[in-house]
């Protein structure tokens, strides 16, 4: 009702204001007037914000247990925000604000404790936000929205859509991404190779980057399908060693293309049967030195004792393909190699649990092939901050309380100064 009448008064105030405007200087009975009810408008309205700032003071709508409970708890929960219309926060970010509220590790972990208490407490506490809607806020003024953030008493009305809500923090079992959407695909007649060497140009041609796997991959590709290219600057320059001779790794390349094309000699098969040998050798040496750091074993005890475990990292060193996982709109190209996939199925992958060795290990809740893009995920939520550190040529790391938060779990991300993932991995494993 305060605000109903301060809006009354408000408009009489302006209407006031223009009819003295448009008011004849010779008129001054009706000038002096509307001066005088101008005067009393004014006070009513500065009376409206006291009543208003006492009750706000004395019982707030929003605590942050409320909100949480109605809104925070829930995966990607869209919510509009109006503030009290004399609100600290009104002056700093505008009336209406639209996006996420965000938490902390620390801080989900308190409310949920909170929340299932007998007598529940009502805080006017700080209230982080994803600011969606802020095309007139500066950058400045977002960030402060994602880490200082907001009382929840300053709020005065909370929107959100009417759809089913989901809860997937403490959530046991197998998880499946959100918004998946599972599309048929029949690759029989495909050339993969060449469908590759396409999204490798355009990638390049739009502004993106290639790690230097895939630039191999480009020049070897390139050399079997258009052997013309090896007069580009980018072949050239990559393709061959200083004495002219072809780089191991991009005739490597050039040879896979050959033999899925059938379109090889005898000797180029035992050529490309010892560099896949070569290749295996090189991968075993890396799961070698995994398995010492992370169980003290050597490889034939291992292999002894997980011999199913051992057969799928044996048929990773063929499969396994290092990768740019962001390549537009970062400093450099984020990606993982063997090294990456090994430290992160071998501890964290359900499918390749060793178990006694890993006291504080956590596991992932998704099927091996959902990993790869959680992580994905996880580099293009945080793509900012690791710009931010990449381009002064530093690690970035996220961790403990300021974990990544995704669909019910927090997240641990390394990434060392070139690029490559060192280390991912949830930080809690629920209860069952």
């Amino acid at each position: 009702m305060l605000y109903l009448l301060n809006d009354m008064v408000e408009e009489q105030l302006e209407s006031t204001k223009k009819e003295l405007d448009n008011c004849s200087k010779s008129d001054i009975e009706k000038i002096k007037v509307l001066k005088l009810k101008i005067l009393w408008f004014e006070a009513q309205l500065e009376k409206f914000k006291d009543d208003i700032d006492k009750q706000l003071k004395e019982k707030f709508q929003f605590s942050i247990e409320e909100l949480y409970s109605m809104y925070g708890q829930y995966e990607e929960k869209y919510i509009n925000i109006e503030f009290h219309k004399f609100s600290d926060s009104a002056k700093k970010f505008g009336r209406k604000i639209s996006g996420f509220i965000e938490y902390t590790k620390e801080e989900r972990e308190n409310l949920e404790q909170e929340l299932s208490k007998k007598e529940v407490s009502r805080t006017n506490g700080k209230v982080k936000f994803k600011c969606t809607s802020c095309d007139d806020l500066s950058e400045e003024t977002r960030k402060e929205l994602r880490e200082t953030g907001f009382l929840s008493g300053d709020i005065y009305e909370v929107l959100a859509s009417n759809f089913p809500a989901k809860k997937s923090f403490g959530q046991t079992g197998r998880k499946e991404i959100p918004n998946t959407i599972e599309v048929e695909f029949d690759p029989s007649g495909m050339d993969p190779y060449k469908a590759q060497l396409s999204l490798f140009n355009q990638r390049l041609k739009d502004g993106g980057k290639l790690i230097d796997s895939e630039i191999e991959k480009l020049c070897g590709f390139s050399l079997y399908y258009k052997p013309e290219a090896n007069k580009l600057d980018i072949i050239k320059n990559n393709a061959f060693d200083q004495d002219g001779n072809k780089i191991e790794n991009v005739r490597f390349q050039e040879l896979r293309v050959k033999i899925f094309n059938e379109d090889f000699t005898q000797e180029e098969v035992l050529e490309f049967s010892e560099l896949l040998t070569q290749r295996k050798s090189n991968r075993i040496e890396l799961i070698q030195a995994e398995i010492k750091r992370s169980t003290n074993k050597k490889l034939e005890k291992f292999e002894q004792e997980y011999p199913e475990i051992y057969g799928e990292l044996l048929n990773s060193t063929l499969h396994f393909e290092d990768e740019a996982l962001v390549y537009y709109d970062s400093v450099k190209p984020i990606y993982w190699d063997y090294r990456s996939y090994l430290h992160i199925y071998l501890r964290h992958c359900e499918e390749l649990e060793i178990e006694g060795h890993f006291e504080q290990k956590t596991n992932f809740q998704y099927s091996p092939k959902d990993i790869r893009r959680t992580l994905k995920i996880a580099i293009e939520r945080l793509i900012d901050p690791i710009n931010e550190r990449l381009a002064e040529n530093k690690e970035f790391r996220v961790y403990g309380n300021k974990a990544l938060y995704f669909n019910g779990n927090h997240y641990s991300l390394h990434i060392l100064n070139d690029g490559r993932v060192a280390a991912f991995h949830p930080l809690e494993n629920p209860e069952e």
